[in-house]
C-alpha cells in the first residue's frame, strides 16, 4: 500500500510538470494545487519522522552511555520527543495518503490547505514557547542547586528540539505560501456556499 501510495505521488509529480504552461481548467487547478499541499506535507512529514528516529535512537544510546546526570536527562527528552514527533510524522503520512485517494472536493481542498498554515503557525509559536522553556530550565539550572543536572539536562534539550521545530515549521510555512498567491488568484472567481462551491468566470 505504501509503494502504490508513493508511486502515485510520483505520477502526480510527473503529470503535473507535464502540466505547466498549459492551460488548466478550474478544477484542474484546484487539484493541482491540492496535490502539491499533499506533496509538501508527505516530504516534511518524511524529514520530521527521520529526526523523530534518529532522536530516539541517539537518545536511547546516549542515556545509557552518558558520563553523568545533566546528559542522560539531555538524551532522555531528546528520546521523548523522538517518539512524539515519529508519532505525528506517521498521522501525518497517513493522512496524506487518505487525501491522495480521496475524490477531490475542490471546497475541503481549500479549507484543508489554510487550515495547514493555521497549524504551522500555532505550531511556530509552541516552537518559540520550547525554546523560551528551555532556556528557563537552563538559568534554573545554574541557580537551583536543588536538582540543576535535571533542569539543565532537560533544557539543553528543550531548547535544541525548540531550534530545529522552529526551523522545519518555517521551512513548511514557505513551502505552502509558495502557492497562496496561485490562490487567491482564483479566490476572486471562488463563490463557497452552505452546500458547497460555485465558480463564477467574466469573460
Amino acid at each position: 500500500m505504501r509503494l502504490q501510495f508513493m508511486l502515485f505521488l510520483v505520477f502526480a509529480l510527473f503529470t503535473t510538470s507535464l502540466c505547466k504552461g498549459q492551460e488548466l481548467s478550474f478544477r484542474d487547478t484546484i487539484k493541482e494545487y491540492n496535490m502539491q499541499r499533499i506533496i509538501i506535507n508527505v516530504k516534511g512529514m518524511q524529514v520530521l519522522g527521520s529526526w523523530g528516529i534518529a532522536n530516539m535512537a541517539v537518545g536511547g544510546v546516549g542515556y545509557f552511555a552518558a558520563k553523568n546526570d545533566e546528559w542522560k536527562y539531555f538524551h532522555e527528552m531528546n528520546a521523548a520527543f523522538g517518539f512524539v514527533n515519529t508519532g505525528i510524522a506517521t498521522y501525518g503520512m497517513l493522512q496524506a495518503r487518505r487525501q491522495a485517494m480521496a475524490k477531490l472536493d475542490m471546497n475541503k481542498a481549500y479549507i484543508d490547505y489554510k487550515r495547514d498554515k493555521k497549524i504551522l503557525i500555532v505550531s511556530i509559536g509552541l516552537d518559540a514557547a520550547y525554546m523560551g522553556v528551555g532556556y528557563a530550565l537552563l538559568q534554573k539550572g545554574e541557580k537551583d542547586h536543588s536538582n540543576p543536572n535535571l533542569y539543565k539536562g532537560f533544557g539543553r534539550s528543550l531548547m535544541l528540539q525548540g531550534a530545529f521545530l522552529l526551523m522545519f515549521d518555517n521551512f513548511m510555512l514557505i513551502a505552502h505560501q509558495k502557492y497562496s498567491g496561485r490562490w487567491a488568484t482564483i479566490l476572486d472567481e471562488m463563490r463557497f456556499t452552505g452546500n458547497g462551491l460555485s465558480y463564477t468566470h467574466t469573460f
